[in-house]
């Protein structure tokens, strides 16, 4: 087995969750309560969910990432939404 290139690849499908109201921070850090309640509305994972699949490979020569069938440029991604802080 060794030097045979592998692939491992785990996937993971979880409901849609989508808030109603949402969760605006908290009222006392100490008790830890939030300023307002909050309400939201999971969707049945039979008809709508969100599935994600990663493979790792020490044969990768890069990360890459498919959004809706398209090659989306990792790092670029990050950035465009705000996922690595602030400059």
């Amino acid at each position: 087995m060794a030097g045979k290139p592998w692939v491992r690849m785990v996937t993971a499908q979880t409901p849609t969750n989508i808030a109603v109201i949402k969760y605006w921070g908290k009222r006392d850090e100490t008790l830890i309560l939030p300023v307002n309640d909050s309400i939201s509305v999971t969707l049945d994972p039979a008809h709508l969910c969100t599935t994600t699949t990663v493979a790792v490979s020490p044969s990768f020569d890069q990360d890459r990432m498919w959004l809706n069938g398209k090659v989306v440029f990792f790092l670029i991604f990050l950035f465009q939404f705000g996922c690595c802080g602030s400059s």
